[in-house]
């Protein structure tokens, strides 16, 4: 998914991989985790939404359409983000929703481009913007005492997926810190409105280091899986993470698994430290795709709950 320093480019040439590989280098074959919640593991934080209104102080925002590398978030996205109930909100069966709403205005604008002052309604839509949404993430002091401040266990957001030309929504985490590709990204879940229209019922995961990113000389690591009634129903997104090992699926099967190099350097293998949660929705641009303004109402991502175990300590 895209970050403010990541310029992801389309991948619409690579080829479609159904069963667990990599582009550009192979995930790696026969994990020795799988997607079964172990017994030993306690739950450390969730979110199951019970309170309707705004999101809870679990979650933070990520704010606006940053112009970089020539492009709104780096991979010509089309939509801003905010904070505004329209687009992130809890409704009243208890689930968060992620709704991406068309138009931008100046009642839209926040402190994007500069911490300390508002952003320009001109200057955005300059940029191409044309619709509104959400990107939420676990980015805060509390995720990571809840954790003990290690990113390993067992991850699963239930959720349902918009499948609608133009959407790119996406369940993800980012290393705490240093700058992308170096802090590492793990895509636990992503929807590509540019590729998967003629064949919905898809998902793509994989990961992202300075070894492995696009444009990088080894090339992408990502598998893609058929996932039936993927858009029409929900699911639970599954990654399960160790010390020497990253293993995600869908609903208990498994689209994608990393194991750690024996020649681990921070540079392929940057997953030892602590890392957050991401969930949005962007909007057209590269990966997204060309979109009816027509079909953004239809963009909605409806997640159920947020949840991560831990081994014990």
């Amino acid at each position: 998914m895209s970050t403010s320093s990541k310029f992801k480019q389309s991948m619409v040439t690579l080829g479609l991989c159904l069963t667990a590989c990599g582009g550009g280098g192979g995930g790696s074959a026969s994990p020795s985790v799988d997607l079964n919640l172990p017994t030993t593991y306690s739950l450390k934080w969730s979110d199951e939404f019970n309170t309707a209104g705004s999101p809870s102080n679990n979650w933070t925002y990520d704010i606006g359409a940053p112009l970089l590398g020539g492009t709104v978030w780096g991979n010509s996205e089309k939509q801003y983000y905010t904070t505004l109930p329209k687009n992130s909100f809890i409704n009243s069966n208890g689930e968060l929703i992620l709704q991406p709403v068309a138009g931008v205005d100046a009642n839209d604008m926040g402190n994007g481009d500069a911490s300390s002052t508002p952003d320009v309604l001109s200057t955005i839509q300059a940029r191409g913007v044309t619709a509104t949404s959400a990107r939420l993430t676990t980015n805060t002091a509390g995720y990571y005492s809840a954790l003990n401040a290690t990113p390993y266990g067992f991850y699963e957001v239930r959720a349902q997926i918009p499948c609608v030309a133009g959407a790119w929504p996406a369940i993800w985490m980012m290393g705490k810190d240093g700058v992308w590709p170096a802090r590492g990204e793990i895509d636990i879940m992503e929807w590509f409105g540019s590729q998967f229209t003629t064949q919905p019922n898809q998902v793509q995961s994989g990961v992202h280091s300075t070894t492995n990113h696009w444009g990088s000389a080894a090339g992408l690591l990502y598998a893609k899986k058929n996932v039936a009634n993927m858009c029409t129903e929900f699911h639970k997104f599954q990654l399960h993470w160790t010390a020497n090992e990253i293993v995600m699926g869908v609903d208990g099967v498994t689209t994608f698994s990393y194991k750690k190099p024996a020649n681990a350097t921070t540079n392929n293998w940057p997953f030892s430290q602590p890392a957050y949660l991401l969930l949005n929705v962007a909007v057209g641009g590269n990966l997204g795709g060309s979109f009816n303004v027509n079909d953004i109402p239809n963009m909605k991502m409806t997640v159920d709950y947020v949840k991560v175990w831990q081994p014990p300590s």
